[in-house]
């Protein structure tokens, strides 16, 4: 049955959020207050999932993660956006836990008392990488102090661990970034109204100021100058968070799109070889999400795997983008017109293509790959031709 796998691991991790979420209504879940959403996802102990045993988490499987999060996406966007952040997070973090001892403790913390993370890293700006940010860092005595904003911040209220993306500006114009964590009420950071759209807005996406706010050495993972062990690690930290963000974000969309393509997949009234279509093209971009997963799980963390993923990341969007017009269509003109929730998921499905990286900004490292995929290819073409 469309869409059961994911029904059925969501009601392993969370039982009876389903029941919950569909007796709410999509409508209804789309225009709650961001703290009821929050509520909701405490409730059902949400915030662990992602976080291994060892710190008291769940631990559950990226597969089975990812699935949560379209089963989660089908029934209500905004909580699978909020989810979508915390969860990336969650997982770089972790990557991080056995380097940075400030990762490990919030992640324990994350676990134990059901916190939620927001993520203020890169916004959606050219080149930006996904430590990288509006926000800049200089040293304060025995700790920094931030400054700067960013806009965007899901869950910018509702959040109780922030971490963000930071940046120090060397005196020959260089910078060198990094990532600080600080509790949501830190002193200095302010939220300030940006989202003027209704959609999406139960995620409580808003911009987030940082005012001089102080924040300990301990809680910041930042290279100094000539600290190339550090430096790997933020690049490594990068990778792999750039790489999960992408796989948890378009589950989530797809998750949007199957609630659209459910209306017409399992009505026999529409014609056997479109729904067939359907049906196949969403569940060919559920398998390349495991196959991207499978990627993170057997390559080195560089820009290769980077590459990877965002191709398969691409080619996921435009499945959607494909399969949401298509559903709609099916769905028909009249049915656009008098119910709320297919305009509401056809509007919301396009919102992937808004979220770091842009097609635009990621196709130069696309191409450089390809490059050196290509050069490969010749010179092991132009040995086996001398042998």
């Amino acid at each position: 049955m469309f869409l059961q796998d994911s029904r059925v691991i969501l009601e392993q991790y969370a039982p009876g959020l389903e029941a919950e979420l569909t007796g709410h209504g999509l409508l209804a879940m789309e225009s709650k207050d961001p703290r009821e959403i929050k509520a909701l996802i405490r409730q059902y102990r949400l915030p662990r999932l992602w976080v291994s045993a060892s710190l008291g988490g769940a631990a559950i499987s990226p597969y089975d993660g990812i699935r949560m999060q379209r089963a989660i996406g089908a029934l209500a966007p905004s909580m699978a956006l909020m989810l979508t952040m915390h969860n990336f997070t969650v997982s770089v973090c972790g990557a991080l836990a056995d380097h940075v001892p400030s990762c490990a403790r919030m992640l324990h913390d994350v676990a134990h008392d059901n916190l939620l993370v927001a993520s203020a890293f890169a916004e959606g700006r050219r080149g930006a990488g996904i430590l990288d940010s509006t926000v800049f860092m200089v040293p304060d005595g025995d700790g920094f102090r931030i400054t700067g904003s960013k806009k965007p911040c899901t869950m910018a209220n509702s959040m109780d661990i922030i971490t963000v993306g930071v940046a120090v500006q060397g005196a020959d114009g260089s910078k060198r970034t990094g990532m600080a964590i600080l509790p949501s009420s830190a002193p200095g950071v302010t939220r300030h109204k940006f989202w003027n759209v209704p959609l999406l807005a139960a995620a409580d996406n808003e911009e987030l100021r940082f005012d001089n706010v102080r924040v300990p050495a301990e809680q910041v993972l930042l290279a100094s100058e000539g600290d190339t062990e550090t430096a790997g690690i933020v690049a490594v930290a990068e990778a792999m968070g750039l790489c999960w963000f992408e796989i948890v974000a378009s589950a989530s969309y797809l998750g949007v799109v199957s609630a659209m393509a459910a209306r017409v997949v399992t009505d026999r009234r529409v014609e056997e070889s479109e729904r067939v279509l359907l049906a196949g093209e969403l569940e060919c971009a559920q398998a390349a999400l495991d196959g991207a997963i499978h990627l993170m799980q057997t390559c080195p963390p560089d820009e290769a795997l980077l590459a990877r993923v965002l191709m398969i990341r691409f080619g996921v969007q435009r499945a959607l983008e494909r399969c949401a017009m298509h559903a709609a269509e099916l769905a028909g003109g009249l049915a656009y017109i008098r119910d709320g929730e297919i305009m509401t998921l056809l509007a919301a499905s396009r919102c992937l293509a808004f979220h770091p990286v842009g097609r635009k900004a990621a196709q130069p490292m696309i191409a450089a790959w390809l490059d050196s995929a290509a050069e490969v290819d010749a010179l092991s073409g132009a040995s086996g031709s001398r042998d």
